[in-house]
């Protein structure tokens, strides 16, 4: 059986939000691999994938993209935080990395590091574009010039970067590999928590510009309970 598989990084993006609204996130010190597994299983199949090990595969529609499909990006206090409306998004967008196979689609690799959106941002020409993180790389400077495979790229124009269904706008096709190949890493990596770093995605100013909006800052507060990310308040 021939496996193809496409390596990635990390990145984050947008949404007008009220100020005192705030987004609960599961505690990342307490989190294990059985967690992930019972939490999970009901949502999809866990592999045995060669390089590494136990892996997760969603039962997702057809056209499934981690970091687009069926979610939006909120600005927290953190950086750009992906709001994913699928029940089990706590876990595989905020935890671990993804890779994609072109015999199972894309599966999901467990970690154990809490981030906003664990993908790697990039700009051109009025359009933003983040890319989800490949296992085993490590963002920070020494970082912002690996680039993703250009199939990982969701590239979307920065004015629309606000919208609740990014599907709709995704640049497709060879506008997309044109774009990507022209993509400038965005160089906001940060690790507030003394951990891993991660990418805070585009700075509000900016993306405040081209969105005409004020976009609005959402605190995160720790959550001691497994379940959907939610926004409170506003």
């Amino acid at each position: 059986m021939k496996k193809l598989v496409y390596l990635t990084m990390i990145i984050a993006a947008i949404v007008t939000v009220s100020f005192n609204q705030k987004v609960c996130a599961q505690n990342s010190a307490e989190i294990t691999y059985q967690d992930f597994y019972d939490s999970l299983s009901p949502y999809g199949t866990w592999i045995d994938y060669a390089g590494y090990g136990h892996v997760w595969r969603p039962n997702v529609e057809d056209g499934f993209r981690p970091y687009l499909t069926n979610g939006h990006w909120v600005y927290t206090d953190a950086g750009w935080f992906w709001n994913s409306d699928y029940d089990w998004g706590w876990a595989p967008f905020h935890y671990g990395t993804w890779i994609y196979d072109d015999y199972y689609g894309w599966l999901w690799i467990p970690g154990y590091s809490w981030a906003p959106a664990w993908v790697t941002w990039g700009s051109f020409n009025g359009y933003y574009g983040w890319a989800p993180l490949m296992p085993g790389v490590n963002i920070g400077r020494a970082f912002a010039s690996w680039r993703p495979h250009a199939f990982y790229w969701n590239i979307v124009p920065c004015a629309r970067m606000c919208d609740r269904d990014l599907t709709t706008i995704r640049i497709v096709d060879k506008n997309a590999k044109k774009i990507g190949k022209h993509m400038a890493i965005v160089d906001n990596f940060t690790n507030p928590n003394q951990r891993e770093f991660y990418s805070a995605g585009p700075r509000r100013e900016e993306v405040n510009g081209y969105t005409n909006n004020n976009i609005s800052i959402t605190r995160i507060m720790d959550n001691d309970r497994i379940e959907k990310a939610r926004i409170e308040g506003g």
